[in-house]
């Protein structure tokens, strides 16, 4: 943003303080890595984590061990030095799908629809929508 531009950036949730220990991976095979760390802050946009090194922006990852033992693709937003001299990052990590992935309670009143912990599916199931009727079950005998 310029500084000749009046218009106030308006974040999409408060960020909260909270320290919750994740596990990030990259999912690009040139930038190959997983580890676990810390959320410095949240909201239902993203997170900053505490990081040994800078990420390129744009990333794909996957962050797991999520409260309630959620995972969620998520890519890296932008990356700013802890302080001066430190030998770590605070990378910013934008959701592929905003929510209250962190389990936070009670939280900001801007976080709007997003208040309620998720419920949590495997990323290899599609979830079809809460009206969905299961029509007859199939039970398969080993």
């Amino acid at each position: 943003m310029s500084s000749g531009d009046n218009s106030q950036q308006r974040r999409l949730g408060t960020r909260v303080r909270a320290q919750i220990p994740v596990r990030i991976t990259s999912v690009d095979p040139a930038d190959n890595f997983s580890q676990t760390c810390h959320t410095l802050m949240v909201n239902p946009q993203g997170c900053g984590i505490r990081f040994p090194r800078a990420l390129p922006e744009g990333l794909q990852l996957r962050i797991e061990d999520l409260p309630g033992r959620g995972i969620t693709a998520a890519r890296v937003a932008c990356n700013r030095p802890l302080e001066e001299g430190s030998k770590f990052w605070i990378v910013g990590i934008a959701l592929e799908s905003p929510g209250n992935l962190w389990c936070m309670a009670p939280v900001p009143t801007d976080w709007g629809t997003y208040t309620a912990p998720p419920k949590f599916f495997p990323m290899s199931v599609k979830y079809i929508g809460e009206d969905s009727v299961i029509r007859k079950v199939r039970v398969i005998e080993a």
